[in-house]
């Protein structure tokens, strides 16, 4: 049995047409709104007929192997010699008419479900590049000689009209919203008449749902593989419009990297001086560009936060509803990851895509507003969810999100900008939710910035904060920099408390200096190039120390649950903890706001005197004390004013009174601190000198140092309420 797809004589019989087309010098191509079928071909004699089948060939298989020996295709050459068609026509026509023959099958077929009488077609998935394309091909060469396509409602009077409707693409290779308007117009105006209708609708594009109620369901635009590409070589390298199969199909990439393929990378494939050499180009092409993904995999990465966990779930959900165990409606379709800069949210979401295995579209608000006015924005917002729609299974990444902002923020400045932009990125997230194949992966380092609506359920189903590496992370990512290096446990030390993007930045440095100096780049190198500690250095690394375990002892005194980390680096500390507000009783606001002093408190016991460490930008342990204390006053009804609500304070409102209010609160709450911690003043002076050596203490760690001070009725808290003290 032949495995000859049945399409193919009816691409071979569009082909010619579409040759016999192409020299048509008549056909008037400015009107773009009338379509003109070509003349009916000419009969072919008994000889060409013959010669067109696909096995004829008129050199014996001696002369075809020596050609193929010096790199020629026997096939493609003519009796002239000359092995490339004498009239160009563009590939990307080429390919369009092979797909939309794939897609309708026979002429019959075609006529049946396109020109029947008051039959409407739809056909989806269709480049918005190539709708143009789409619609001339069709109705220059797929329609019978004795009718005519035009893309506007037919008149009641005419007779053999097929009416072919599309959106109208922007210079930017948008739709834009005044297109769309337009669109649908015609395409009203359209089914209100007897007359055939072929609706062409862009892939990604969504049907607005009243349209999609009444439309028929969409035939889906055939995509392409290898049997098509065969095709397209034999017209574009070859005089004889045939090539040699057995030596050109192996070269060919499979039929899921080919539907990856957008015009670009085919016209650079085709520039190779044969269909063999052509072959292998495309796939060298789809082949690096998958390569140059480079994306590290959640195995590669190793990380052990509520972020690369949520990571991972959503992985294994996506597998499970590829391979038929779960149904889309059963699994989280989306993920917000928070964190400062440089902790590594993209490389994540890079991750997630490189482990399933699934194309990644990167997009961010940063990049659609650098296209233009708020058109031209919209357009690019809409570009990278229909991208994401077109390549599924697969995941899109918005980065940036919360420079979309709020609709109800204060700041009235650009506000009718920004609620369009949300309102839009709202629209496009619900369309995608309710379809299915497509991961939403969004970043952010300020999701309180963030609109509610872009927070809520059902848009993002799950939030998860990404935080600087711990220890053992830092060591697995010098193990894949420096394989050949099998003590780093010092260089991570050196390492902790750093952002991913800072150990990088040293790691290309180091290996800089090492290729200038004519060496390997080990361990030991890396932590030559490191700037030496300074006796005020050493000094103030003992002032962090103290510091963060101020905080620790502080929190496992008043029974705040485990502290997760401690950690210090170069530039600062960390102590990751639950909150100690559970409940919400004005015990446990107290007993939070005298943590977040510990390790004020902590100073000035072993030092005598405190620092700025505790203070500075938001989320210093000054800012989170003093929003603890004003909420207590303002918004939980738990302070000064009782049940009154009087909203969030803007510290530059405050009254006098209100300022020596919260300065007397907080003094006292840093009194108390320092009264809890002073009689175990020995304790934490030999904690603070074992974290400066080792850096980083995890619960385990920590719990040695610590479990003598915990009141024996300590109660658990869940830490996903985990507060961050930096220094």
């Amino acid at each position: 049995m032949s495995n000859t797809p049945t399409w193919h004589p009816y691409a071979r019989f569009i082909l010619r047409r579409l040759q016999h087309a192409e020299r048509d010098t008549s056909y008037d191509a400015e009107d773009e709104n009338r379509k003109i079928p070509a003349q009916e071909l000419p009969a072919q004699t008994l000889l060409e007929a013959l010669d067109d089948l696909p096995a004829m060939q008129r050199l014996d298989n001696e002369e075809l192997y020596t050609l193929s020996e010096t790199g020629a295709d026997g096939w493609a050459i003519d009796a002239d010699g000359n092995d490339m068609p004498q009239h160009y026509t563009a590939p990307s026509t080429i390919l369009m008419c092979l797909r939309l023959a794939a897609t309708f099958g026979t002429h019959q077929n075609f006529c049946a479900t396109s020109l029947a009488p008051h039959g409407v077609m739809v056909i989806n998935e269709i480049p918005t590049s190539q709708l143009d394309i789409a619609c001339t091909q069709i109705g220059r060469v797929f329609l019978p000689p004795s009718w005519t396509a035009q893309t506007y409602a037919a008149r009641r009077g005419e007779e053999q009209v097929l009416q072919l409707i599309r959106p109208t693409v922007g210079r930017e290779g948008t739709i834009c919203l005044a297109g769309m308007r337009d669109f649908e117009h015609r395409l009203l105006g359209s089914l209100a008449q007897p007359h055939p209708l072929l609706v062409l609708w862009p892939e990604g594009l969504r049907l607005d749902p009243d349209l999609k109620r009444i439309l028929p369901k969409p035939v889906r635009l055939a995509p392409v593989d290898p049997e098509m590409m065969l095709m397209l070589l034999e017209q574009t390298h070859s005089t004889t419009g045939k090539i040699d199969h057995a030596r050109v199909a192996p070269l060919l990439p499979h039929s899921a990297a080919l539907q990856s393929m957008d015009e670009q990378v085919l016209i650079a494939a085709l520039r190779a001086p044969n269909a063999g050499a052509a072959a292998s180009k495309l796939a060298e092409i789809l082949q690096a560009s998958q390569a140059d993904n480079g994306a590290l995999t959640l195995t590669d990465i190793k990380g052990a936060s509520p972020a690369h966990q949520a990571a991972r779930d959503i992985v294994e959900d996506l597998r499970a509803w590829h391979d038929g165990k779960a149904n889309w409606t059963e699994i989280p379709h989306s993920l917000l990851i928070s964190g400062e800069p440089g902790v590594g949210k993209s490389v994540l979401a890079r991750a997630i895509a490189a482990s399933a295995d699934v194309p990644l579209i990167e997009a961010s608000f940063g990049g659609w507003q650098s296209c233009g006015h708020l058109g031209d924005m919209l357009g690019a917002m809409r570009k990278s969810f229909t991208e994401a729609t077109r390549n599924k299974p697969s995941v899109l990444f918005i980065d940036e999100i919360d420079s979309a902002g709020a609709r109800d923020t204060s700041d009235r400045h650009g506000s009718h900008y920004r609620r369009n932009v949300i309102n839009q990125f709202l629209a496009e997230v619900d369309a995608l939710m309710r379809d299915e194949g497509v991961l939403l992966i969004g970043a952010c380092n300020h999701p309180n910035n963030l609109d509610p609506a872009i927070l809520r359920s059902g848009r993002f189903d799950r939030h998860a904060e990404l935080d600087r590496p711990p220890l053992a992370q830092i060591q697995h990512m010098l193990e894949r920099a420096l394989p050949t290096d099998h003590n780093s446990i010092e260089l991570a030390r050196a390492f902790a408390g750093q952002t991913p993007a800072e150990i990088d930045a040293s790691l290309r440095a180091a290996r800089a200096s090492a290729r200038r100096a004519g060496r390997s780049c080990d361990a030991a190198w890396v932590l030559a190039q490191m700037p030496k500690e300074t006796p005020r250095a050493k000094a103030r690394q003992r002032r962090i120390a103290i510091h963060e375990c101020g905080h620790a002892l502080m929190a496992t005194l008043l029974s705040a649950a485990p502290v997760e980390r401690v950690t210090i680096s170069k530039n600062g500390g960390q102590t990751i903890r639950p909150s100690a507000v559970y409940e919400g009783t004005l015990c446990e606001f107290e007993d939070e706001m005298t943590i977040l002093l510990g390790g004020r408190a902590a100073e000035r016991i072993l030092l005598g005197d405190i620092s700025a460490g505790a203070g500075g930008g938001d989320g210093s342990d000054l800012q989170q004390a003093t929003q603890v204390q004003l909420a207590c006053d303002r918004e939980v009804g738990l302070g000064i004013h009782g049940n009154g609500w009087m909203g969030p304070a803007v510290m530059k409102h405050l009254t006098p009174n209100e300022r020596d209010r919260l300065r007397v609160k907080l003094d006292r709450f840093e009194r108390r601190a320092q009264s809890l911690l002073d009689p175990h003043r020995d304790q934490l002076a030999r904690l603070a000198e074992h974290l400066l050596t080792v850096r980083e203490m995890d619960t385990a760690d920590l719990r040695p140092w610590l479990e003598h001070l915990a009141p024996s009725a300590a109660e658990q808290v869940d830490s996903s309420t985990a507060t961050i003290h930096p220094q």
